[in-house]
C-alpha cells in the first residue's frame, strides 16, 4: 500500500472520528477504531472498480450512518456492513468482537444484498421484500442500505454503462422513494439527481444550464424577501432564519412532466424556508405572511396538527409576493427542519441512554403493509405493485363523523377508509356517506372529506371489492377472508364426499327395506346437515343424550357415531379434522336414552327405598340398580335409567340429591362432577 493510499485512510477514519466525538467526545474513539481496523485487514486484497482500495466504501457508509446521527451500532456496522458477505469473517466472530447488535445489523444488510444471482425481476422482489421485512423487526438495517446504496451511486460512474442504468432505474423507482417514504430527503434528493444524470444525461444537462441562468435572478429576489420579511417579524420579537428553498433537478424535471409545464412555469415559482424557535412562532410567523401579502388560500396545508405518515411536519402557504409572484413559504422549527432532512433518523430509536427514548414510527405508511407482503402469496409482479402503490402515492387526510384524522394514499375510496378504521367494519361494508351524501363504493375520496361508513351483518367481501380498494392493506383482509372462505367450502366438499362414500357403502352392504326400517327403529332426535334419515349411532363411551354439546364422527361404512366434544375416545382422532362434522338436537323429545349414573351416601336405613321412590316418581324406566356397602359405613348406588334430555337427567339429579344422606352423585364415564 502506498503512502498516498495511507493518507487517505488515514484522512477518512479522522473525518468519521470527528464527526463522532462532537457528539460523544472520546466515548467510542476505540471501538470505531478497532472495526476500522478490522474490516481494514478483512478486505485488505480488494478493491474497488475506481481502483481504490475496497475499505473506502465502508469508510464513506460509516460517515453517512455518522452525519445522520445514528447511535454507536449503526456505525460500526457500516464499517462492518461487507466483512461478511465479502470475506470469510462469520457473524459468529463479529458477535464475539463487536456484539450482537451490531453483528444482527450486519447480518440483516447481508441477507438484503445476497441476492444477486436471481433474473432481476425475482432478485429485486426479493431483495426488496427482504429489505422491507428485515426493516420491520429493526428500522436501522434499511438506514444502513440506504447509506451503501448511497455511496455506490457516488462512484457508478465505474460500472459498465449497461449496469449503470440498470442500476439508476432500480434506484430511481425503489430506493430513491423509499428514501423519501422515510422523510430522508437529503439521501432521496442525492439518490434522484445521480439516477437522472445516469438515465437521462441530455435532460440532466440541459436542465442544469438553464438553472445556472435563472438562478441570479432567483437568489436576488430571495434575498429581498428575506430582508423584508425578517424586519417584520423582527418587530413582533419572532427571532428566525430564513433560507431560499432550491428544489433539485429531478424534482423539477418531474413536475414538468407530471403536470406538461414549461421549466419557466416550474422554476420561475420562488421559494423559501422560515425556521422559528418553536410551534408557537410557527403560527405567529404565518398570520404576519399573511397580513403582507395575499395568500392562496387553496394552497395551505397544515402538517404540524397532521403530521405525514413520515413524521414530515411543517406549515405551507403560498402568497402574491413582492412584484406579483407567487412565493412558496414553509414555516417549522429547527426539530422539524431536522426532521424534513434526515427524516426518521433524526427521531432516533435507538439512543444509548435508555429504551424510553424510543420513538413510534409504525404509522408510517410503508410498513402497514409488511405483514401483508410476509404471509400473502402475491407473485413477484403483485408484490412489486403494490410495493410502487404504496412508494408513490402521495397522502390524504380523511374524516370520521367525530372527528377522527384518517391518512389514506391519493384516490382512496370509502372501502379503503373502511378497512383503515377495522378489518371487520371493512368486511361488513355495505355503503357510504361523503359529506353526507350516498355515494357508491369505489367513489374516489379527497383530503378534508367527512366519511361515515354504514354496515350491514349480511355483507361480506366479494372479489369485486379487490377491484375497488387500492391500498395493499386493504387487499390483502379481503384476499385473506376470500381465501378463508374458500378454504370453509373445500372443507364442506370433502366432508359431503366422505359422507356420501359412507352412505353408499352402507347401502351395498345392507337390505335396502332393513336400512330404511332401522332409522324409523333408531329415531333419534338428530339433524345432520339438515337431514335426520341417515345411520346414527350414539357409543358407550360418553353416552351422549339430548342438550349434550356433540360431534359426529363419520364412519367408514357404519354411518355417523356421536360423540360429546370432551370425549376422550374422539381425542386421537383430531387430525382427521375432515371427517368430523356438525351434529344438532332436534327440538323434540320422543326418544329415551339410557343412562348410568353413581351416587355416594352415608348408609342408613330405608336409603335403597328412598332412591327408588325418588326415581319411579319421575315414570321413566329403571334398568338395572346396584348397591353395596363400602368402608367407613359409606353407600354406593349405580343405576341405570333411560332419560330424554341433558335437562331431564339434571332434573333427576338433582331430586336424587335432596334424599338424606346423599353426598355426591354424577354420570359415570364423565370427568366433572354433578353436585
Amino acid at each position: 500500500m502506498s503512502e498516498f493510499e495511507l493518507k487517505i485512510h488515514s484522512r477518512d477514519i479522522e473525518t468519521l472520528q470527528e464527526i463522532i466525538e462532537k457528539k460523544h467526545a472520546d466515548k467510542y474513539k476505540d471501538i470505531v477504531q478497532k472495526a476500522y481496523e478490522y474490516s481494514l485487514n478483512a478486505h485488505k486484497d480488494q478493491f474497488r472498480l475506481s481502483g481504490e482500495p475496497y475499505i473506502i466504501h465502508p469508510l464513506e457508509v460509516a460517515i453517512t450512518l455518522a452525519k445522520l446521527n445514528l447511535d454507536i451500532s449503526s456505525i460500526l456496522a457500516g464499517l462492518l456492513h461487507d466483512v461478511v458477505e465479502d470475506t470469510e469473517v462469520s457473524l459468529e466472530i463479529l458477535t464475539n468482537k463487536f456484539g450482537e447488535d451490531v453483528a444482527m445489523l450486519v447480518d440483516g444488510v447481508t441477507k438484503i444484498s445476497s441476492i444477486k444471482n436471481k433474473s432481476k425481476a425475482a432478485a429485486q422482489a426479493e431483495t426488496l421484500r427482504k429489505m422491507l421485512l428485515a426493516t420491520s423487526k429493526d428500522l436501522r438495517i434499511i438506514i444502513i442500505k440506504l447509506s451503501d446504496k448511497l455511496h455506490n451511486m457516488r462512484t457508478i460512474q465505474f460500472q459498465k454503462e449497461y449496469k449503470q442504468h440498470r442500476i439508476a432505474l432500480e434506484t430511481l423507482e425503489i430506493y430513491a422513494p423509499i428514501a423519501r417514504r422515510l422523510g430522508m430527503t437529503r439521501i432521496s434528493s442525492e439518490l434522484e439527481d445521480i439516477s437522472f444524470h445516469v438515465l437521462y444525461e441530455g435532460e440532466y444537462n440541459h436542465l442544469k444550464e438553464k438553472i445556472s441562468q435563472k438562478v441570479n435572478e432567483i437568489d436576488k429576489y430571495i434575498e429581498q424577501v428575506r430582508i423584508e420579511l425578517t424586519k417584520q417579524l423582527a418587530k413582533q420579537n419572532l427571532d428566525v432564519r430564513i433560507t431560499g428553498r432550491s428544489k433539485h433537478y429531478f424534482s423539477i424535471f418531474r413536475k414538468m412532466k407530471l403536470q406538461n409545464k414549461s421549466f419557466e412555469e416550474i422554476y420561475d415559482i420562488r421559494a423559501i424556508r422560515i425556521i422559528t424557535e418553536d410551534i408557537k412562532d410557527c403560527y405567529a410567523t404565518l398570520g404576519i405572511i399573511h397580513s403582507l401579502w395575499t395568500p392562496v388560500t387553496s394552497r395551505f396545508k397544515d402538517y404540524i396538527a397532521v403530521p405525514k405518515s413520515n413524521m414530515y411536519q411543517s406549515l405551507h402557504t403560498s402568497v402574491i409576493g413582492p412584484g406579483g409572484f407567487s412565493l412558496e413559504i414553509q414555516i417549522r422549527t429547527k426539530e422539524m427542519d431536522k426532521t424534513a432532512e434526515m427524516g426518521v433518523a433524526a427521531h432516533w430509536l435507538y439512543k444509548e441512554s435508555s429504551d424510553s427514548q424510543k420513538k413510534d414510527t409504525t404509522n408510517i405508511s410503508l410498513f402497514k403493509n409488511i405483514k401483508s407482503w410476509e404471509t400473502e402469496e402475491t407473485s413477484t409482479r403483485e408484490f412489486m405493485q403494490a410495493l410502487k402503490m404504496d412508494l408513490y402515492d402521495q397522502e390524504i387526510f380523511i374524516f370520521t363523523p367525530k372527528g377522527k384524522i384518517i391518512k389514506l394514499a391519493k384516490d382512496s375510496t370509502p372501502l379503503d377508509f373502511a378497512y383503515a378504521i377495522h378489518t371487520e367494519v371493512g368486511h361488513k361494508t355495505n355503503g357510504a356517506k361523503v359529506n353526507n351524501k350516498i355515494v357508491p363504493l369505489k367513489s374516489k375520496l379527497h383530503s378534508g372529506d367527512i366519511v361515515e361508513i354504514l354496515t350491514s351483518k349480511t355483507t361480506h367481501p366479494t372479489k369485486a371489492w379487490l377491484k375497488i380498494v387500492k391500498s395493499p392493506n386493504a387487499r390483502y383482509k379481503i384476499r385473506s377472508w376470500l381465501k378463508r372462505q374458500e378454504e370453509q367450502k373445500t372443507d364442506d366438499q370433502k366432508k359431503k364426499k366422505i359422507l356420501e362414500k359412507t352412505i353408499s357403502v352402507t347401502i351395498s352392504n345392507n337390505d335396502q327395506k332393513k336400512l330404511k326400517k332401522s332409522y324409523k327403529t333408531e329415531e333419534h332426535e338428530i339433524t345432520v346437515d339438515g337431514s335426520s334419515d341417515i345411520m346414527i349411532k350414539l357409543p358407550q363411551c360418553c353416552q351422549p343424550i339430548p342438550g349434550d354439546d356433540v360431534i359426529g364422527f363419520i364412519t367408514r361404512g357404519r354411518g355417523i357415531t356421536v360423540h360429546k366434544k370432551d370425549c376422550s375416545s374422539i381425542k386421537h382422532l383430531k387430525n382427521e379434522k375432515e371427517r368430523f362434522i356438525e351434529i344438532l338436537w332436534e327440538n323434540k323429545e320422543k326418544k329415551s336414552y339410557p343412562v348410568k349414573i353413581k351416587a355416594i351416601a352415608t348408609d342408613r336405613a330405608d336409603l335403597l327405598k328412598d332412591l327408588t321412590d325418588v326415581l319411579s316418581s319421575f315414570n321413566i324406566n329403571i334398568i338395572k340398580v346396584d348397591a353395596q356397602i363400602l368402608k367407613n359405613k359409606k353407600a354406593e348406588f349405580k343405576v341405570i335409567i333411560e332419560v330424554k334430555s341433558q335437562n331431564h337427567l339434571t332434573t333427576i339429579i338433582n331430586a336424587i340429591k335432596a334424599i338424606q344422606n346423599i353426598e355426591k352423585i354424577f354420570k359415570l364415564n364423565e370427568k366433572v362432577v354433578l353436585k
